[in-house]
């Protein structure tokens, strides 16, 4: 009997010292990783929206897989017929074009901040696919928010009659005779 009290009374000894200093040994590594940690900005939830070059089911699965990988992503929706990828999650959004960049697909932020009900642009209705996308986001040098502008563009000829375009009202140098 005082062989089993001993070796309890020893169980229960060993078992509180071990606790007590592998607890202090957790705290205090715990404390170092907080204060190792990088100073960088916490990271809120982000919306990030790119427009991405896309032409089947394929190219869509590719963006979502290689988007996927990166950590914090919460949801990604892609919309083909647009060329438009939705990224909701705690992400930085230049690693998020970077990430769809190493897919291999031409990637850029959404140019259109907020789309209109209809379209009033000639440039809206026919697009060069080849000088949509921009290699750098240099605001001043590439003309970066091209969307702003929704107005009627002036116009100064009728087709490709040049006889009624010589007398037309709305060319102010139309009338050449006088």
């Amino acid at each position: 009997m005082a062989t089993f009290l001993e070796r309890a009374f020893k169980t229960i000894i060993s078992s509180i010292t071990h606790s007590y200093f592998y607890f202090q040994e957790d705290h205090v590594r715990i404390k170092n990783i907080r204060h190792n940690m990088p100073k960088g900005r916490q990271l809120s939830l982000q919306t990030v929206e790119l427009k991405v070059r896309m032409c089947c089911a394929g190219c869509e699965r590719v963006v979502k897989k290689a988007i996927y990988k990166l950590r914090g992503i919460d949801s990604v929706e892609v919309d083909l017929e647009m060329e438009k990828v939705t990224v909701v999650g705690y992400v930085d959004r230049n690693k998020v074009l970077k990430a769809a960049r190493r897919a291999g697909k031409r990637a850029e932020f959404w140019p259109y901040p907020d789309l209109p009900l209809y379209f009033t642009s000639a440039n809206h209705y026919f697009k060069d696919t080849a000088s949509e996308f921009k290699e750098s986001y240099n605001y001043y040098k590439h003309g970066y928010n091209l969307a702003d502008r929704h107005g009627t563009i002036p116009v100064s000829h009728r087709g490709d009659d040049k006889v009624s375009n010589m007398f037309n009202d709305d060319n102010v140098n139309a009338c050449c005779l006088m």
